[in-house]
């Protein structure tokens, strides 16, 4: 059974249609990579698959639920990290987690337990109980991932979780993502628009335009396909993504 299967979704504001028929299979350790600009549909997608919308059409599962019938239940099988990270900054990061786990339905002595590893592993022992107030942007991003993962998720929505982290933690997080996917099944989903991390994370990736995915691969088979055609992976992203056109750097009044 698939961790994430997704059929026909589509979704829109209004007149403007943002999902367009998406179709989705995500096996479970997999590291799947959502590419596009932004705007493409891909938070959109995200919020969908984990119950926060109500999409106009289409079919969507996740680790065994039906996210449109049962859209607060998946939420026990879900990790999610937004790219607008929300935090009660007034806890420290330690009740913060324990506060997060309690919510899930873990017990006091678990909560604890699972807090404290997760602090040491993602190097936050240091500021535990320090007001969250405090925090680097990459000290709260990694607080808000533990958070995701306190209650061992079967699947992690992670949405642009790179941006504006320094070298240090984002290797951190990666180490993490990738244990996770390979030591314990979990299925992975991350948004980006960073082709190079895609690269290196990523067993498959789908590129998204427009609400449509565009082409869907191993990062492999799109290099290949790339070759094939005379040009460089990032030339045929920037082409499904319409962004090919390079505009003249000059500015005619400076």
């Amino acid at each position: 059974m698939s961790a994430i299967s997704v059929k026909g979704l589509s979704h829109a504001y209004g007149k403007r249609v943002v999902l367009d028929s998406i179709d989705l299979q995500i096996q479970p350790g997999e590291f799947y990579g959502f590419l596009g600009q932004n705007g493409a549909g891909k938070s959109t997608a995200i919020r969908a698959m984990c119950g926060f919308i109500k999409p106009d059409s289409g079919e969507i599962n996740v680790a065994g639920v039906d996210v449109i019938r049962n859209s607060i239940g998946v939420r026990s099988q879900v990790g999610i990290l937004s790219e607008d990270i929300v935090l009660y900054e007034r806890l420290t990061g330690r009740e913060a987690l324990e506060f997060t786990g309690r919510m899930h339905g873990l017990s006091d002595s678990v909560s604890r337990l699972r807090s404290g590893d997760l602090l040491e592993r993602l190097e936050l022992e240091g500021a535990a109980d320090r007001m969250i107030s405090g925090y680097s942007l990459g000290m709260k991003k990694k607080t808000a991932f533990a958070s995701a993962l306190i209650h061992s998720p079967k699947a992690l929505f992670l949405d642009e979780p790179f941006n504006g982290i320094d070298a240090h933690s984002t290797r951190t997080l990666c180490s993490m993502l990738q244990w996770l996917c390979r030591e314990r099944g979990v299925a992975v989903l991350f948004t980006s628009h960073v082709l190079e991390m895609a690269e290196r994370l990523c067993d498959r990736v789908a590129i998204l335009h427009a609400g449509r995915i565009q082409a869907e691969g191993t990062v492999s088979e799109l290099k290949r396909s790339a070759v094939e055609q005379g040009k460089t992976l990032e030339d045929i992203f920037l082409e499904l993504t319409g962004s090919e056109k390079e505009l003249e750097p000059a500015l005619s009044w400076y």
